[in-house]
């Protein structure tokens, strides 16, 4: 009886002995299956990932090889000389990008590479009096958020008809303001920073809308305008519009000025007036003073903006340029308050670096940019910007 049960021991010991090797190796066994399993997925993954980008750059390459080519085409059919008064048209477009660093103790997390702009535009000249232009913005929607940026949409800046006979310009159509116009040209690096009125939301760059200017002596123009005041970005949803009107004095080659008003209501009016002064000499130095005030900012009844911007450039040689800017944007104090009104956006911004063109078409400037808000609690932001523009 002993003996049987010592065998029936023996035989249970070795079954579990058995069982347990038998069960490390189907562990053992597994966990290789598993890890290999895992490395095959993520080698998979991995291969999926790289296909997938390889085919998007193939997609962008082709996209961009197609919109040379029809870019190329486009500027050889337009490049050709015309005949006398046969209708002919010319291809442009326009880069606005940039490189910043913060440099103040409330920017120094912000770095970025940025395209900030870019314009495609064609136009069209049907005989020596009559052209159109047609011209699309390829940025933000809204520059006011900063989440903005990070989309990008193609929507029309100008697209309107022209007529000009001796001293008559007219234009209707999404028109370029002519005042906000003549501020970027004098400012010159669009590329860099808007002009003031456009910087600041005092009116857009373009509109809805018709202009007439007409040149009254060989040193006065004048122009009145018509707009829808929604800008070119909204469509006319009121039967409510902006009129303007400018007068600009040549006193001579060296010294512009001008003056500008306009006027808009709803249920309170807003009323803009600016004077801008220009003072060049030699061709090597200019020198610009502009004044803006706005009256019921945004149809808001007592909430006004005002301030000034002074900018100047001095030509080293043809190739470089020292430039500088100072803004100073302020809100008033409405009654019955103790602070402006919109005393988080007041400041001041500085704008100061050198300009190198090396060749026709490409301007690059190495700056320095600051915002100073007015609010005391608020910090200084400070950048460095290196600015490219490049215009085809």
């Amino acid at each position: 009886m002993k003996n049987c049960i010592l065998i029936v021991i023996q035989t249970l010991t070795s079954c579990c002995v058995n069982f347990n090797s038998i069960y490390l190796i189907f562990s053992i066994n597994l966990s290789l299956f598993l890890l290999i399993f895992h490395v095959q997925y993520v080698y998979i993954t991995l291969l999926w990932k790289q296909l997938r980008n390889i085919v998007f750059t193939l997609m962008i390459l082709r996209n961009i090889f197609l919109f040379l080519l029809f870019f190329s085409l486009a500027f050889d059919v337009c490049s050709q000389e015309p005949q006398k008064n046969e209708p002919y048209g010319r291809v442009s477009g326009v880069i606005f990008t940039n490189f910043h660093r913060g440099i103040s103790p409330a920017s120094s997390d912000e770095s970025a590479i940025e395209l900030v702009r870019a314009y495609f535009g064609y136009e069209h000249f049907i005989s020596p009096e009559y052209s159109a232009r047609i011209m699309l913005d390829i940025g933000s929607p809204d520059d006011v958020s900063p989440f903005s940026r990070l989309r990008r949409y193609a929507y029309f800046k100008f697209a309107y008809g022209q007529y000009v006979r001796e001293n008559l310009t007219i234009q209707f159509g999404l028109i370029p303001t002519l005042h906000y116009k003549l501020q970027e040209q004098l400012w010159e690096r669009r590329y860099m920073k808007k002009a003031f009125a456009d910087e600041y939301k005092l009116g857009p760059s373009a509109d809805l809308g018709a202009m007439v200017g007409y040149k009254l002596l060989s040193s006065l123009e004048a122009d009145f305008s018509v707009m829808n005041g929604e800008g070119f970005s909204r469509l006319q949803m009121d039967d409510k519009y902006k009129y303007a009107f400018g007068l600009t004095y040549q006193f001579s080659k060296e010294l512009l000025n001008r003056i500008y008003f306009d006027y808009t209501r709803n249920e309170v009016s807003q009323f803009s007036y600016v004077w801008l002064v220009s003072y060049t000499f030699k061709n090597n130095f200019n020198l610009v003073f502009e004044y803006n005030y706005q009256q019921n900012n945004n149809l808001k009844k007592d909430k006004d903006l005002f301030g000034y911007s002074v900018y100047g450039k001095y030509n080293i040689n043809p190739k470089f340029q020292l430039f500088t800017r100072f803004d100073m944007l302020k809100s008033n104090i409405v009654e019955g308050d103790i602070t402006p009104w919109q005393l988080s956006a007041d400041g001041s911004t500085l704008i100061s670096g050198l300009q190198y063109t090396p060749i026709k078409g490409i301007k690059m400037a190495l700056n320095y940019q600051d915002w100073v808000p007015r609010a005391i609690n608020m910090p200084t932001r400070s950048f460095v910007y290196f600015d490219m523009e490049i215009r085809m």
